[in-house]
Order: structure tokens, then sequence, then C-alpha cells
């Protein structure tokens, strides 16, 4: 009996740990907004079931917590491609700026080429008067 009684205490152990995950897990899923309500019910000692979450619940995991969402196995790379799309972003506006510094140093000698051949009498393009 002995032998029964370990098998039994066992199982109900790996119950209760398996419980106290998913609550857990539940938990943290009921701490984003607006996930609370569409969270499935779930049977007690069962582990949280990723496949009854609807696409809004799964997007709003992976917005909030990606690495919940990659535990769970409903990534999608949201956020590897956010990164990326921000990285270009950036690489974008330090373009900008560079291409814009270039045009104001062109525009700053142009400038003073113009100055210098007035002073000179001669016009602004650097040809002569008639």
């Amino acid at each position: 009996m002995s032998n029964l009684d370990d098998v039994l205490n066992g199982a109900f152990i790996e119950q209760e740990q398996q419980e106290t995950k998913s609550k857990q897990i539940e938990d943290r899923i009921k701490s984003y907004d607006g996930a609370s309500a569409l969270l499935p019910s779930r049977q007690y000692g069962k582990p949280v079931n990723p496949e009854k979450f609807g696409l809004t619940l799964r997007s709003i995991i992976e917005r909030n917590d990606p690495h919940l969402a990659a535990f769970l196995g409903i990534s999608t790379g949201y956020h590897k491609r956010k990164e990326e799309e921000e990285a270009a972003l950036e690489e974008m506006k330090k373009s900008m700026l560079e291409k814009t510094e270039a045009l104001r140093q062109r525009n700053m000698s142009q400038k003073e080429f113009r100055e210098r051949n007035v002073l000179r009498g001669l016009r602004p393009d650097g040809g002569r008067f008639f």
C-alpha cells in the first residue's frame, strides 16, 4: 500500500505544482489591460492552453510580455520586427542629418564664393559685368 500512497502523493504534488504555475501565468496575463476578460477558463490542475487563446489575447500577451509569449509558444516576432523598424528609423534619421550637414556646408561654401565675387567687383556667379 505504501507504493500506491507514494504514487498518489507524487501525483497530488505534481498537480499542485502545475496549478501554482498555471495560476501565476494567469495572474500575469490578467495584469495586462483588457486581457482578463479574454482569458479562457481552465480546469483545476491543468496547464494553461494557449491554443484556446484568441488572436486578441495573443496580441496583448506578446505586446506586453515577449518572454511569456515565447514560453507559451505564441510569439510571432513582433518585438524583433519592432526593434528592426526602430533601428532602420534611427539609421534614416542619421543619414538625413548627415545629408543636411553636407548641404549646409555646400551652401556656406557657395555663399562665401558669391560674397568674394561681389567684393572683387564680379557678378555673384563669378562672371564679369559688361
